[in-house]
């Protein structure tokens, strides 16, 4: 399901499938999805960036296989899933390419009229 708000809707796609989108509003916009990425890196201070790396990863694989076998995903799994992509682009493990081929990152979609 898309949410859209009243500024559109930011979808996140992980290995060329949509997993997650969430409403864009004049609050929520999408420089502040995408802080909640430097913010989990920033608590995570202490943590070695490598163990960082590979949770965000495992948790971002594991996600990706509960969308693909149609199995249920809780609203803060998606919130967590927005937490990780969001760290991986900021530490670019992942590069936000959807422009080239939809694989991985986010994009940024205006209301639909």
């Amino acid at each position: 399901m898309i949410y859209q708000g009243s500024e559109g809707s930011i979808c996140l796609f992980y290995k060329g499938l949509l997993v997650s989108s969430f409403a864009l509003t004049k609050k929520k916009t999408v420089e502040r999805y995408l802080q909640q990425g430097e913010e989990l890196i920033y608590s995570s201070k202490g943590i070695p960036i490598r163990l960082q790396i590979k949770t965000y990863l495992h948790f971002c694989n594991e996600i990706y296989r509960r969308k693909r076998d149609n199995l249920p995903i809780r609203r803060s799994d998606h919130i967590y899933f927005l937490n990780c992509i969001t760290a991986l682009i900021r530490l670019r493990i992942i590069d936000n390419d959807i422009e080239y081929d939809g694989l991985n990152g986010y994009m940024a979609f205006p209301r639909k009229k």
